[in-house]
């Protein structure tokens, strides 16, 4: 008997004990995505202007004595932060930012503190085009982080467990994302920001795993969408913590001590009882599925693993077939060797970091095509909600492909339309336009990790999806430099522009070159691909 077989006839697919972890454990995830965009916050632009004389950072930025020094900039602003003309009734202009009416560049900085106590732009004097790059390069680290941990969270889970390395990546969270909150420069808390990237996938990812290795395999599409839907809800919770905390270190502390509380997961969630049997511990497998058996209200045989097939219980030992298997290890040069396989291996790699640069970039630009940074981030988060469950209702009935080539184009027709639209059309079309931009996006991530794993076979399939989620990371720290530097620095257009063409790109490779595979059984060999 397989454990599957045994463990889903005896324990059921989604019993009340698997309910209860699953809970637990999508909860880090919230934090996690907090802490992925917690830097658009941090690092908010703020309104500044050259010091003068004995003037130091804090001294008040508005100051008709010396207003005659400066020239102002074309974004005016009314007594809401709403931008009008310069023309209009008690407009208020900003001065020139980097330099005197004269010409002479700034030397310091005076910052307007009245929306924002505290930004991390401010206290490291990260303003004008010369040290713009710096908020793109802090942002990027966090994903560089993340890809590190990735790779090592990954081997370490199947090595000492999935509990252990969960704990293990909730400490270093917490330590890096408090340091992050008291670092003294920029270039410290970039390092912290390494650290708390590479917690990321020990704390939710493992945390995750743990949770649904004990579900049925008709469950586990729905626990994929609820772990999106927690990453969602986190980056909503961070934008309304955001306009009530605006000194960033209070932010960044805000958003930390709540994760201290997971600390208590020792006693409440369990190692995960597939992995120990993998690793031939029954007894301590026994110890965790007798208690999941008396929170469903079952029992289990006594020494179970007895009725298992040899090949369940000796996968980890390395004899008879099992080490045959092993001698030709699957490498990843095999996913281009065939044609068939080269050619979805090539669409997909281009794929992942179009969706993930797109995605990030948005969502750390949330007010590139208008509109308010904040209102705009909380909105779009929340337009996840409802691209998340289109696809968890239709990617079965519509299939995989039109789900992704949809949110593709949807995505690309938004952007380059805006370009066109320009500033004339009305605010609310371009805030539309984001909101539409960002569902489609977040449901195509969602369908594209369904999608990716069904088009190569099991004996490379780990393999694909780890150059996958490589290559998406590499699509995340782009998007930091094209939102935090590039756009900032020459347009919206250096954003959109790129978005909306690789998403329409996207869209037409995914059409001509990518088979559907709703419904298909899963390839096991690379023979079975070409068949």
């Amino acid at each position: 008997m397989k454990f599957d077989e045994f463990l889903f006839s005896h324990l059921g697919e989604m019993g009340k004990y698997q309910k209860i972890q699953f809970i637990l454990v999508c909860l880090p995830c919230i934090f996690c995505a907090m802490h992925s965009l917690s830097w658009t916050f941090a690092a908010v632009p703020v309104a500044h202007r050259c010091a003068v004389g004995g003037e130091s950072r804090y001294s008040p930025y508005w100051n008709s004595n010396i207003s005659h020094l400066f020239n102002t900039t074309k974004d005016c602003f009314d007594e809401n932060w709403n931008k009008v003309d310069a023309s209009a009734p008690n407009a208020i202009c900003q001065y020139e930012t980097c330099q005197f009416a004269d010409g002479l560049e700034c030397s310091s900085w005076v910052y307007d503190t009245t929306r924002v106590q505290q930004s991390a732009v401010g206290r490291w004097d990260i303003v004008c085009d010369g040290r713009s790059w710096i908020k793109a390069l802090v942002q990027s680290a966090y994903y560089i982080g993340q890809m590190g941990g990735s790779m090592t969270f990954g081997m370490l889970g199947d090595r000492i467990g999935r509990k252990k390395c969960f704990f293990i990546a909730i400490a270093l969270q917490i330590a890096c994302a408090f340091l992050q909150s008291i670092a003294p420069n920029w270039w410290l808390y970039t390092i912290f920001r390494v650290g708390t990237g590479f917690a990321h996938p020990g704390a939710s990812v493992i945390a995750v795993v743990i949770g649904t290795e004990l579900m049925g395999p008709k469950y586990r599409k729905l626990a994929s969408i609820v772990t999106a839907l927690c990453m969602a809800i986190g980056q909503v919770f961070l934008g309304a913590t955001a306009i009530v905390l605006t000194d960033y270190q209070w932010l960044h502390i805000a958003i930390t001590a709540p994760s201290v509380l997971f600390i208590s997961y020792w006693w409440l969630i369990h190692e995960s009882a597939r992995w120990l049997v993998s690793t031939r511990r029954f007894k301590e497998a026994d110890h965790i599925l007798q208690k999941a058996a008396r929170t469903n209200g079952v029992t289990l045989p006594d020494e179970w693993w007895t009725l298992l097939d040899g090949e369940e219980k000796s996968e980890k030992s390395g004899s008879g077939e099992k080490a045959l298997e092993k001698v030709a290890h699957p490498k990843v040069g095999d996913l281009l060797r065939t044609p068939i396989l080269r050619q979805r291996s090539l669409v997909v790699f281009y794929l992942w970091p179009v969706v993930s640069m797109v995605y990030y970039g948005l969502s750390m630009k949330s007010d590139i095509l208008g509109g308010d940074l904040y209102v705009n981030f909380i909105i779009s988060a929340l337009m996840e909600l409802p691209a998340l469950l289109v696809v968890y209702f239709f990617l079965d009935s519509l299939g995989r492909r039109p789900i992704i080539i949809g949110g593709y184009a949807l995505t690309g027709i938004c952007l380059l339309t805006n370009l066109f639209i320009g500033d004339t059309a009305p605010r609310w079309i371009a805030i539309l336009q984001l909101l539409i931009s960002r569902g489609a996006i977040s449901g195509t991530y969602a369908g594209i990790y369904a999608f990716t794993p069904e088009l190569f076979p099991t004996t490379h399939r780990n393999s694909a999806m780890g150059v996958c989620s490589t290559v998406a990371r590499v699509g995340a720290i782009s998007a930091s430099f094209m939102a935090m530097w590039i756009a900032q620095t020459y347009g919206r257009a250096w954003l959109t522009v790129p978005f909306g063409v690789m998403t329409i790109l996207a869209a037409l490779l995914t059409m001509i070159f990518l088979p559907e595979t709703t419904g298909k059984p899963l390839p096991a060999t690379i023979e079975e691909v070409i068949d």
